[in-house]
């Protein structure tokens, strides 16, 4: 095995991030040996078992613990198992009481798995923290290593190494997606480096390019990492492995590629980063050499198919997402589309597809769902859009009658002045006539908004409550997000422009960073969690999903299955 790519915990129980098949197949594309292998569910199921959860009920027992919080144990161990598989039950997406008796028991498994830690970490199955673990990089440095505090240093033991010592991959990488999965990964390179000291290994993914030039203040001695590949992989990945593996190449003229210097990580190469283009990748593996999709706590298995990258917008200030500083919209071209949705069929026998995107122009998305009509695919999908002009009813009318059941979007919020200050695309009238239309056709709609955005006064906050509450006959799911500044953002580079300013970070390799108010009339950044509170007190009454794992705005997971169920598509 030439090349071992490695997905860690704590990572999504219903969806393997796509990033595993794309560069999988790419590099075997090139030549490479490569393999893919979901560590994160794995771990899931583990700790997630009654076997595990059994032993944290002694401790609890031991430590004298509360009444209800024994019974809870008890109830855990006796339906853990019952739970999981009613999740991957077909049809429990139209049993929203057997989803909420579910997820409130993966819920207390979490909170047992939490109290058996008797503090020392928090871990549920969406979530794994360390407290003050990122305190500093000498507290992480400890606490990827201490065992007493971090779970994941034995079962790596028990359960990584001796796979990797057996399959000996010639090399490693570690897609970081989450940042509930930095300390599992660092934990993972640690152990790695020790073990099979010889073996090269390279992080990369969704969470670390977020972060950005924090990346490189992350000490190699933590890292564990030969090199760290930020933005697009695919053509970083083979020529670092060219160059290590068969001594070709230079390391040096790799564009996102960071190596080692002089005791930090720097960027080797001084231009561009470089950008994948989609046409030149061929389709994803979805099950060979490392992937089981019926592990996933999903009725049916929704394909998370990555057919465009970046933001054509790609201008609110607000966001980087996308990494719209460094990236630029692309789309697949609509034959490779539709091969790659025929061999996903072929391999996997799954007709759902979730596309994760950040944004799909209407004209690309319209060009799609021709050619699946074209091509007599009955499938069914769904994706994240802009609330784009484009976006007529006859463009709305083709993507339902190819197979489309949802549609995400980011409303943010429904103030034109707000709007306006985070230079964003959409506006209410838009909106509202965009989720009309979807509803006329049959396509469930999710929206999502901010709360809290720093010149957001709380009149401009109730102009958006008024929007969600007057069209929510046309709006099927709503989460609410609060504002946070973002690494790479407009408003991160250049925070006096909109009346912020940043402050000391009290912690490392943060995802967003600490900024004070200065805006009249708006929310300081403190109050921003009550203030989310009171929301959706206020929202409830009108979406009584609010808040319910199989109905946030987001994809894949029980999203699109109860989009699904809405939209009153059959079971297979």
């Amino acid at each position: 095995m030439d090349f071992l790519l490695i997905s860690p915990p704590v990572a999504n129980i219903g969806q393997a991030t796509a990033a595993l098949s794309v560069l999988t197949a790419h590099l075997r594309s090139r030549g490479w040996d490569a393999h893919q292998w979901d560590l994160g569910i794995e771990a899931f199921h583990y700790f997630h078992s009654v076997d595990h959860l059994r032993h944290c009920q002694s401790i609890v027992e031991q430590q004298a613990a509360d009444a209800e919080l024994r019974a809870a144990a008890a109830r855990v161990v006796a339906e853990i198992d019952e739970a999981k598989d009613a999740l991957r039950c077909s049809g429990v997406e139209r049993q929203p009481d057997r989803m909420s008796w579910a997820f409130a028991t993966l819920r207390d498994a979490g909170i047992l798995l939490t109290a058996a830690s008797r503090g020392s970490h928090e871990h549920d199955f969406r979530h794994f923290a360390i407290p003050r673990a990122l305190a500093s990089f000498e507290q992480l440095d400890h606490d990827i290593a201490d065992r007493d505090c971090n779970p994941f240093v034995a079962y790596f033991e028990d359960h990584a190494l001796p796979r990797l010592e057996k399959q000996r991959p010639r090399a490693v990488g570690l897609s970081i997606s989450y940042a509930s999965q930095l300390v599992p990964a660092l934990s993972l390179a640690r152990l790695i480096r020790q073990h099979l000291a010889d073996t090269p290994i390279v992080l990369g993914g969704a969470y670390l390019t977020a972060l950005g030039d924090q990346v490189a203040t992350m000490p190699p001695a933590v890292a564990s990492a030969d090199a760290i590949i930020l933005h697009d992989g695919e053509q970083a990945i083979d020529a670092w492995l060219d160059a290590v593996l068969k001594e070709q190449g230079e390391l040096q003229a790799i564009a996102n590629l960071y190596l080692v210097a002089d005791g930090e990580y720097r960027r080797v190469h001084r231009g561009p980063f470089r950008q994948t283009d989609l046409d030149e990748l061929v389709s994803p593996m979805w099950i060979a050499d490392g992937l089981n999709l019926d592990q996933y706590l999903v009725p049916r298995y929704a394909i998370g198919l990555p057919l465009s990258r970046g933001c054509y917008w790609g201008r609110c200030v607000y966001c980087n997402i996308s990494s719209q500083t460094v990236g630029s919209y692309r789309c697949r071209s609509v034959p490779k589309a539709i091969a790659d949705i025929q061999a996903v069929i072929a391999e996997t026998g799954s007709r759902w597809f979730d596309l994760p995107v950040d944004s799909f122009r209407p004209k690309d998305l319209r060009n799609l769902a021709v050619g699946i009509c074209d091509a007599g695919l009955a499938i069914e999908w769904g994706a994240e859009v802009l609330f784009d002009k484009g976006f007529k009813d006859e463009v709305i009318a083709d993507l339902a009658r190819s197979g489309c059941r949802s549609l995400r979007f980011g409303l943010e919020s429904g103030s034109p002045a707000t709007l306006r200050a985070m230079n964003k695309l959409s506006r209410p009238p838009v909106a509202r006539r965009i989720l009309r239309a979807c509803k006329a056709h049959g396509i469930s709609t999710a929206v999502m908004f901010i709360a809290g955005f720093p010149s957001e006064t709380r009149a401009a906050l109730q102009e958006t409550v008024d929007f969600l509450v007057d069209n929510r006959a046309s709006i099927d799911q709503l989460t609410v997000h609060p504002y946070s500044l973002v690494p790479g953002s407009a408003m991160a580079r250049d925070p006096g422009s909109y009346g912020i300013f940043l402050q000391p970070p009290q912690a490392v390799m943060l995802p967003n960073l600490p900024y004070g108010n200065t805006n009249p009339g708006g929310v300081p950044s403190g109050d921003i969690p009550r203030m989310i509170e009171v929301l959706r007190d206020a929202l409830r009454d009108h979406f009584p999903d609010l808040g319910t794992l199989w109905s946030a705005a987001i994809g894949g997971w029980m999203t699109f299955p109860a989009c699904c169920a809405r939209s009153g598509a059959k079971d297979d």
